[in-house]
């Protein structure tokens, strides 16, 4: 079958230096000379591989790539974006747009036909590996974050991945994004042999399934796993862009996704917001959190996130005089979703043995509870129904939740 290729430029000189340069590939190429004729020509033509310009006299490339990628045809369409700028600012635009790769102009013939190459082979490669999914069949993505330090974030992210994991025996992958001083790994018992920084080295066009499970790790529970890097130096080397092309590429190859964020509103946190489905902010009961709460909802809203999709979680970090749970609710203007009690030694030791609660002493108060929340934050249409082969924490969170209607019945 011919490969079809489209290139959208409003310079017909670019037109014919792609052409050449991918003439010994023998693709059949068609062309146009502006974004809505090129919009059109794309749903004609339905192409293997797009090539777009950025500045064009109608619409921009981003809006061509942004228009093509709401489509369901065109979502795992590859598209290489072309531009005069060579900024950081304009890659990360084309990779936010939706697009596969960014080369600039001039281009070196050479190099133009082995990015295209390069994009279709991963295309064809995840076409065999997996079907397309939809949209609506991407991962579940929840944020762990807060703008404060000490609130418990890393061991939150950390058990509820593995009771989400643990309930629905599915895929689901916890990513240490606090680049500078990630604990999962150390949470989890797991040693640092390989981190993000493995993947440092690849451009986006670059990551492909082979370098991406090169860094993913698996512990015991079953949950997958990436850590942050070792120093906090090693965080550095890890472009924006790369990241951006990482996190797309588990967006569409796990059940669930959990990331532990930083406390921050830098480009990896914005980056993993940006497509998260339910973001749980954490707070201590104490003022210092309760106004970095409240910064960082002010922020969700001048960045578009919905309301709907925060939560307020308030981890007892002390014994006494923390302020009353429905005084932060007030005040914030948010209702909580989950109080998780006092309970250091449990936490400590887990910390320290490298045991997270929830699956090392699952009949504790606050295992159930952590276990019982995993599951009231998992995929709606996934809690509707009994899995063909119930997991054992899908039972134990059936039969608390059966015996407190059971409660709510006799009215006790």
């Amino acid at each position: 079958m011919t490969t079809r290729i489209l290139i959208i430029d409003d310079e017909p000189m670019f037109h014919t230096l792609a052409i050449r340069a991918l003439a010994d590939l023998d693709f059949e190429i068609s062309t146009a000379e502006n974004g809505i004729d090129g919009l059109s020509a794309a749903r004609s033509i339905q192409p293997d591989l797009i090539i777009s310009d950025v500045m064009m006299p109608d619409i921009t490339g981003y809006d061509v790539v942004s228009s093509l990628r709401r489509e369901p045809e065109f979502a795992h369409t590859p598209i290489l974006m072309l531009t005069a700028q060579s900024g950081l600012q304009d890659k990360l635009k084309s990779f936010e747009a939706g697009a596969d790769d960014h080369l600039t102009k001039p281009f070196d013939p050479a190099e133009l036909a082995a990015r295209v190459k390069v994009l279709l082979r991963h295309a064809e490669f995840a076409r065999a590996e997996k079907p397309a999914q939809s949209v609506q069949q991407q991962a579940h993505t929840i944020a762990i974050h807060s703008l404060r330090g000490g609130t418990g974030c890393s061991s939150l992210a950390v058990n509820l991945s593995i009771g989400l994991q643990s309930i629905w025996q599915g895929s689901t992958i916890l990513l240490d994004l606090t680049m500078m001083a990630g604990q999962v790994a150390l949470m989890l018992n797991a040693s640092l042999k390989r981190t993000w920084t493995d993947i440092a080295r690849f451009s986006p066009t670059e990551l492909d399934a082979e370098a991406m499970n090169s860094i993913i790790s698996r512990h015991e529970s079953g949950l997958n796993f990436i850590a942050a890097p070792t120093l906090p130096a090693e965080a550095e080397t890890i472009k924006g862009e790369t990241l951006a092309a990482a996190l797309k590429y588990i967006k569409r190859r796990y059940d669930y996704i959990v990331t532990d964020l930083p406390h921050d509103f830098h480009e990896p946190t914005l980056q993993a917001l940006d497509i998260t489905d339910l973001i749980l902010l954490v707070a201590s009961p104490d003022m210092a959190s309760v106004r970095a709460c409240a910064a960082a909802l002010d922020t969700y809203a001048k960045l578009g996130y919905p309301a709907e999709r925060i939560r307020l979680v308030i981890n007892a970090t002390f014994p006494r005089l923390g302020l009353q749970s429905e005084k932060i609710a007030s005040a914030l203007g948010i209702p909580i979703s989950i109080v998780i009690p006092f309970t250091p030694d449990l936490f400590v030791e887990a910390i320290n043995a490298g045991k997270p609660v929830i699956n090392s002493k699952p009949k504790e108060a606050v295992s159930a509870l952590l276990e019982d929340y995993a599951f009231h934050i998992s995929k709606p249409e996934q809690k509707k129904s009994r899995p063909d082969n119930p997991s054992e924490a899908w039972l134990r969170v059936y039969k608390r939740y059966s015996e407190r209607r059971s409660q709510t019945k006799r009215g006790d």
